[in-house]
């Protein structure tokens, strides 16, 4: 079985990252001798990181040699798996659903058995944008999506093709236990001792508050001159100062350190430069760490999170590591996956708005939802537990009925 898998950001986005380890693990379920490529420009680095093939091609090139090296590819593949994290939605830009509908055209051109891997249908309001989802989900043979509400939009906005609702693939990623060389590289990088790394207290926060919505180009496209950013605005400096003074208060509270994970590596997302502007605004900046080199495969990543005593996460796939690590983790949701995917998991009430960050009682708040959850942590790891597994064994089920007419 030969299978190219097209993957969003995983070249630079952790969390992509994570959904593609979870992708290749449900292709090795299901057809265990199977060949799998996928596509990156650090195509040895992502070898060795996933056990894979990759084409030397970015998964966002527009470039037109790359382009035909991916149609080859379709070609030659008995089935194209298309996912990735919340392609298809516009309230960043419209501009990335002519990409998408355009580029999956293509493929089905040349592979019919074309197959959406476990999207998020993300906030879409324009006419226009549901047309193009609609258009673009009709190409794939059937389609994956990770919760209910996914699908209720694609059926609403008329789609055809048969849609298949399960979870978040990344659930299926593995953990590995950092060993002397993943923590030599973690110091070397960092400056965090393993002794630190134990017991911390895990942060995984993107800038928020930054640019406006649903206009047509990508942000990260526009030229400087042109970002509507609001880096300055009121919403934005008050979150980040929120951001600095929970963790100054859960060094107090907890007397660790606390440790923040990018997720982004971009410097358009800029995940490492937003942590380390909250640090310059903390008490406790000697206590706080950032782990910035990507020098860490997704199970590595995810060992040295699985030290952390607890989690707080703006980016989703932070804290959907965490979860598949045991560490009992708390959301601030941006949009809906974030609060959809706490309550697959049963652990909605540790689930709150990012815009709570802009309220006076944020610290407070929070601080007593990492309480509970540290409390109760045994009976959080045993929920965290059961819900991994059951997910996992829906996601083998559902990915079996996806791919059930591939030939």
């Amino acid at each position: 079985m030969r299978v190219l898998i097209h993957n969003s950001d995983s070249p630079h986005n952790r969390g992509d990252r994570a959904i593609l380890a979870g992708n290749v693990e449900l292709v090795r379920r299901r057809w265990p001798d199977a060949e799998i490529v996928s596509l990156s420009q650090y195509p040895e680095r992502d070898a060795a990181w996933f056990g894979i093939r990759f084409l030397p091609v970015s998964p966002y090139s527009t470039g037109i040699g790359d382009l035909f090296a991916l149609l080859r590819a379709a070609r030659s593949a008995d089935v194209v798996l298309w996912g990735g994290g919340e392609i298809l939605k516009d309230y960043t830009n419209k501009l990335g659903l002519v990409y998408w509908f355009g580029k999956m055209l293509l493929v089905r051109a040349v592979n019919k058995n074309l197959v959406g891997a476990f999207q998020g249908i993300g906030p879409t309001t324009a006419g226009v944008s549901k047309r193009l989802i609609r258009a673009t989900v009709d190409l794939c043979r059937s389609f994956a999506v990770r919760d209910d509400e996914s699908r209720e939009k694609l059926l609403a906005w008329g789609v055809r093709t048969p849609i298949v609702s399960s979870f978040d693939p990344a659930v299926v990623g593995t953990v590995t236990a950092p060993d002397a060389d993943v923590l030599e590289r973690l110091e070397r990088t960092t400056g965090l001792t393993a002794e630190r790394l134990e017991g911390s207290i895990g942060f995984g926060v993107r800038r928020w508050f930054h640019y406006k919505r649903s206009g047509w180009i990508p942000f990260r496209f526009l030229p400087k001159r042109f970002r509507q950013t609001g880096v300055d605005s009121d919403k934005l400096v008050t979150y980040r100062q929120a951001v600095a003074d929970l963790a100054d208060r859960v060094i107090d509270r907890w007397d660790a350190d606390v440790v923040f994970y990018p997720m982004h590596m971009e410097a358009s997302e800029g995940d490492a430069a937003f942590a380390r502007e909250v640090i310059a605004l903390m008490r406790h900046a000697d206590r706080t760490h950032v782990v910035e080199a990507d020098e860490f495969s997704p199970s590595e990543y995810a060992g040295l999170m699985s030290r952390s005593r607890l989690f707080l996460a703006s980016r989703l796939h932070s804290a959907i590591v965490a979860t598949i690590a045991g560490v009992p983790a708390a959301v601030l949701y941006y949009v809906d996956k974030g609060r959809l995917f706490f309550e697959q998991m049963g652990q909605q009430e540790f689930s709150k708005p990012i815009e709570a960050a802009l309220e006076p009682s944020f610290v407070d708040d929070v601080t007593a939802q990492l309480e509970r959850l540290d409390a109760d942590r045994d009976a959080v790891r045993a929920q965290l537990a059961e819900g991994v597994a059951r997910m996992a064994t829906a996601l083998d089920a559902d990915f079996a009925e996806a791919t059930r007419d591939v030939r």
